[in-house]
């Protein structure tokens, strides 16, 4: 099992955001500092074609819109980057207060082209807080160029996410 702080989940579908969950309140029901941020989605209506998109961060429940309505014809991206320059900015304040992890719903197209969460990553990283993402097999170049060697990849199995964090706990706690 890898020690690398900076782990993503590949995944091609599946319900992520309930597997993100699900690894965050683990960890959290055992007293420790989960920071991040996930993804919801809302109902498909008014007058485009999509559903709106929120992140709600993991400690103060703070939820951002994240999408932003481009009508019918649309075909780019609904993605607001301010709205998620904003979540970033809030979710690094957090960090600052102690975070035992940090779970970030994507690591996507912003990232990639160096915004989104990943000025958030790498502060986290310097802070010595382990990063767990989900990473799409579109991105999956950008990610490992992103991690340099010393990011892992994670199957969607909650067991060997688990281990992953708890391993990494051990050696903070070792050293």
């Amino acid at each position: 099992m890898s020690l690398s702080p900076l782990a993503a989940i590949r995944f091609e579908s599946g319900d992520i955001d309930g597997f993100l969950t699900a690894i965050a309140n683990t960890p959290a029901a055992q007293g420790l500092r989960v920071r991040g941020a996930l993804q919801t989605r809302g109902a498909v209506g008014g007058e485009c074609h999509c559903a709106d998109m929120d992140l709600t961060t993991l400690w103060s429940q703070r939820t951002f819109r994240i999408s932003q309505p481009l009508g019918n014809g649309s075909r780019g991206c609904r993605l607001h980057p301010g709205a998620l320059a904003e979540c970033s900015s809030f979710i690094e304040q957090e960090l600052e207060s102690g975070a035992d992890l940090l779970i970030l719903n994507r690591f996507g197209r912003g990232e990639c082209e160096g915004r989104g969460f990943r000025e958030l990553i790498g502060k986290a990283i310097a802070l010595d807080i382990p990063v767990l993402t989900a990473v799409r097999p579109t991105y999956a170049e950008g990610w490992a160029e992103f991690g340099a060697g010393m990011a892992c990849d994670l199957p969607m199995d909650i067991a060997t996410t688990l281990a992953w964090f708890a391993n990494l706990q051990e050696a903070r706690h070792a050293a």
